[in-house]
């Protein structure tokens, strides 16, 4: 409960950084470095320790950096933004996670959006210009450099699909239902 409890006082602490504060938890450091643009962090998600994100927009087109609520991002993930990354509510987002929006050596190709309920594994890259629908998987070590469906299972380099994310699929993986109408599933209810 202490250690729950020191993660948000740090998350509060690193209020003065972000666009609008609401708690949420931060174990060990954040990296941040931000020169342009705004962070925004949704309430009850958890920062894992060394987690870096670098927002690089310019004065007349600021980046920004949007994660959902009740989100988890692994140790020493990565996000880098030139333009946008938005990250839905409810996305697991595992350790060593690159997120490449902004990669520095070639012209962005759009902004970054994975919806609600995904899943990251371990390892993956996520180019920029990709959307990672709602409900969907990426396996460990998947490198996305293009669209992924709803409800898709994906893995490889370059990823591709896999199968389909069946409600059966999800149950027989221990995984939550997703989300319909907004309501918390009860498997999330009370963590955080």
């Amino acid at each position: 409960m202490i250690v729950k409890l020191a993660g948000y006082l740090r998350g509060l602490l690193l209020s003065p950084s972000l666009r609008r504060w609401k708690p949420f938890r931060l174990d060990g450091g954040l990296i941040l470095f931000r020169r342009h643009g705004e962070l925004e962090i949704g309430e009850r998600t958890h920062l894992w320790p060394h987690v870096k994100i670098s927002i690089t927009g310019n004065a007349m087109a600021p980046a920004l950096v949007r994660i959902g609520k009740r989100c988890s991002i692994g140790d020493r993930a990565q996000i880098h933004a030139c333009r946008s990354v938005e990250i839905g509510d409810r996305v697991l987002v595992s350790w060593d996670v690159t997120i490449l929006e902004n990669n520095y050596h070639a012209k962005s190709k759009g902004p970054v959006r994975i919806e609600d309920d995904v899943w990251i594994a371990c390892r993956a890259i996520v180019l920029s210009g990709v959307t990672i629908g709602r409900g969907s998987i990426v396996g460990a070590g998947a490198v996305v450099t293009k669209d992924v469906p709803a409800n898709t299972l994906v893995a490889g380099n370059p990823a591709r699909v896999i199968r389909e994310v069946t409600p059966e699929f999800r149950a027989q993986s221990g995984m939550s239902p997703l989300v319909s109408n907004g309501e918390t599933p009860r498997a999330l209810e009370g963590n955080g």
